[in-house]
C-alpha cells in the first residue's frame, strides 16, 4: 500500500443517491453515544454485501483506537460531516467524512511514550475532547480544531505521564441531576508495568464549571492527583476500551480495576481487582464507594496477572421487569461474570466478596481485552464476546427459578476486537480480516481482507458507510456501492 495524503479508490459511474437526511447521526464516543446508543444506518443484511472502499488515507501517526463521528458542523470549508481521529501521539485529526479529505488537525502537546485513546465529543456538538502525552485531556472547537482554553481545560488526568498510561477511550454521560461529566481513566505502560509507581484512577470532570474529582483505586480516600511515592501501595491500573461506563437506570457510573492490593475487606482503602461503582461525579464517602464486586478469588487473578480490568461492565438492556439492572464483567481469566447493578456483592453494599448471579467460562477460552457488546432484539438480550481466538454469543433466558441466565448460542473460531452491532448486523475487525455477520447464527454476510494489522482498533458505523483504522496509520470508508457519492 502506498503512502498518500488521500487515496480515491476504485472510481465508478454516478451511481443512484438515496436521501439520507432522515439518517443523518452521530457517533460521538467509543461505543456510539450516550448509554451505547447507535445512530441509524441503511446497511442491512440484505445489503452489506454490498459495500466496498471508498476512500481511504493516511494519518501522520497511527491511531490505536475507533474514530467518533458528527454531523452538520459549520466550518470555513461549508457544512460538514467530520469523522475525528485520535492519534497514539495525542493529536486529533477531523477528516471530511464523506471522502476522506483532512479538514484540520491539532499539533499535540509533547510528552512521553503513546496513547490509545479515543476522543469524544460533547452533547451540544461544540467540541471535541482528546487526551495527550502531557497528561491532560485537551478541549479542542470541533468547527476549527483551535484548542478552547478555561473552565478546568485542559483538565488534568495524571501528574506520571511517564509512567501512568491514558490506554481507555473518553467517555461523557449526562447524569439525572442534569449535569454533563467527563470520563478519563489511567493505567500504566508495559515497561516497567507492574513495577512502576503508579496508581489506577478515575478523573471525573463538570465539562460546564471544569470540577473535577480522583478516585484512585489505592488509597482512595485521597480525592487528588498522586505524584510519585504519594500511596503506599501501587498497580491496580484502569485500561478497559470502555474506561467508566455510566448507567442512568442506576446514576451511577462502573470501573473496574486491576491487579493490585485489596484491603477493603478489612476497613483499607485499597480496590485491586474489583468492579466499583460510584457517584456520577466521581466522588466517594471518605474513599468507600457506593457498591462494589471483588471475585473470591481475586488474590489469584492478582498473583496470575490476570486483570479484571482488561476490560470493564456492559450493560445488559432487558424487557423483564422482575429483573435488576444487569451487567456483565470479563477480564484475562477468559470468564463471564454476569451481575446485579443494583446490588454488586449481593449484600447491598462495597466491600464484600462475590455476589455474581452466574460465572460462565468462555467457550473460545483466553484472555478478553475487548469490549463485550449487548444488544435487544424483539424481546432478547444478547451479549456478545469476542478475543483473539473466537467469538461467542449467548443469550439472556430465565431459568427454571425465574432468575436470569446466560446460555450459549453459538461461537466461531474468528476472533477479533471489540463487536459492534448497528441494525442486525455485527462487525468484527481482526488483523488482515474484516467481517460482518449475521448476530443470530455467526453466517458471515460480507467480508474484506484488504485491511492491515489491527490491536484495539473497531469500527463506527452511520449511515451508508462504515469506517475503520488500521496500525498502519490509515482510516479506510467502506460504503454501500448502491448510495457511493464521489
Amino acid at each position: 500500500m502506498v503512502l498518500a495524503a488521500l487515496i480515491l479508490i476504485g472510481a465508478r459511474p454516478d451511481p443512484p443517491v438515496f436521501d439520507l437526511s432522515d439518517y443523518s447521526g452521530s457517533w460521538t464516543q467509543f461505543g456510539g453515544n450516550a448509554g451505547g446508543r447507535k445512530p441509524r444506518s441503511i446497511i442491512t443484511q440484505q445489503n452489506v454485501n454490498e459495500l466496498e472502499v471508498a476512500w481511504q488515507v493516511a494519518l501522520p501517526e497511527p491511531s490505536d483506537g475507533s474514530p467518533v463521528y458528527v454531523s452538520g458542523i459549520e466550518t470555513r470549508r461549508g457544512t460538514l460531516n467530520l469523522l475525528i481521529v485520535s492519534t497514539m501521539a495525542g493529536r486529533l485529526v477531523a477528516i471530511n467524512a464523506e471522502n476522506g479529505a483532512r479538514v484540520w488537525q491539532t499539533t499535540p502537546p509533547e510528552g512521553p511514550r503513546w496513547t490509545t485513546s479515543s476522543p469524544a465529543i460533547d452533547p451540544t456538538h461544540s467540541y471535541v475532547f482528546g487526551y495527550s502525552l502531557d497528561g491532560y485531556v485537551h478541549r479542542y472547537e470541533l468547527a476549527t480544531g483551535k484548542e478552547a482554553i478555561g473552565n478546568g481545560f485542559p483538565a488534568l488526568i495524571t501528574l506520571k505521564g511517564d509512567v501512568e498510561k491514558g490506554s481507555s477511550n473518553i467517555s461523557i454521560a449526562t447524569a439525572r441531576d442534569k449535569r454533563t461529566f467527563l470520563y478519563m481513566t489511567i493505567a500504566a505502560y508495559p515497561d516497567p508495568g507492574d513495577d512502576g509507581d503508579y496508581q489506577g484512577h478515575l478523573v471525573t470532570v463538570d465539562i460546564k464549571s471544569g470540577e473535577q474529582h480522583v478516585f484512585n483505586a489505592l488509597c482512595a480516600d485521597a480525592d487528588m492527583h498522586f505524584a510519585l511515592g504519594d500511596c503506599y501501595a501501587q498497580q491496580a491500573g484502569i485500561w478497559a476500551r470502555a474506561g467508566a461506563v455510566y448507567d442512568p437506570v442506576t446514576d451511577r457510573v462502573f470501573i473496574t480495576t486491576g491487579n493490585g492490593p485489596y484491603t477493603a475487606l478489612d476497613g483499607g482503602h485499597d480496590w485491586g481487582s474489583s468492579v466499583v461503582a460510584l457517584r456520577p461525579d466521581g466522588t466517594t464517602d471518605r474513599g468507600t464507594p457506593l457498591d462494589s464486586y471483588t471475585p473470591e478469588n481475586f488474590q489469584e487473578l492478582t498473583d496470575e496477572d490476570l486483570d479484571l480490568s482488561s476490560t470493564t461492565i456492559e450493560i445488559l438492556p432487558t424487557f423483564n421487569k422482575n429483573w435488576p439492572r444487569l451487567g456483565v464483567q470479563s477480564g484475562k481469566d477468559g470468564r463471564l461474570r454476569l451481575l446485579n447493578l443494583e446490588n454488586l456483592s449481593g449484600n447491598g453494599g462495597p466491600a464484600h466478596l462475590g455476589g455474581e448471579l452466574q460465572i460462565v467460562d468462555l467457550p473460545q477460552g483466553h484472555m478478553v481485552m475487548t469490549q463485550p457488546q449487548a444488544w435487544l432484539d424483539a424481546g432478547k438480550t444478547w451479549v456478545f464476546v469476542a478475543n483473539n481466538h473466537g467469538v461467542a454469543a449467548f443469550e439472556l433466558i430465565a431459568n427454571e427459578d425465574g432468575d436470569p441466565q446466560l446460555v450459549l448460542r453459538w461461537k466461531s473460531d474468528f476472533g477479533g476486537t471489540t463487536p459492534i452491532i448497528v441494525n442486525r448486523v455485527l462487525y468484527l475487525a481482526a488483523p488482515h480480516r474484516f467481517v460482518a455477520l449475521r448476530p443470530t447464527t455467526g453466517a458471515v454476510l460480507w467480508e474484506d481482507n484488504t485491511i492491515g494489522d489491527i490491536h484495539w482498533q473497531s469500527p463506527i458505523i452511520v449511515n451508508d458507510t462504515v469506517y475503520l483504522t488500521e496500525n498502519a496509520g490509515y482510516v479506510t470508508a467502506y460504503s454501500l456501492s448502491t448510495t457511493l457519492r464521489r
